[in-house]
């Protein structure tokens, strides 16, 4: 099968979402460990119950 575009090279194959769900699965997991719970933050958190 030959592609004239990128575009439709994009569009035929289905890797593209793949790749963006290896790429963003742990860039959001390191989102949710970094900064919604930061290192050190136990003290504030058992305070609060």
């Amino acid at each position: 099968m030959e592609f004239q575009t990128f575009y439709q090279y994009f569009l035929h194959t289905k890797e593209w979402a793949y790749l963006l769900m290896f790429v963003t699965l742990p860039l959001y997991v390191v989102f949710w460990n970094l900064v919604l719970y930061r290192p050190g933050d136990n003290d504030r958190r058992r305070r609060k119950k």
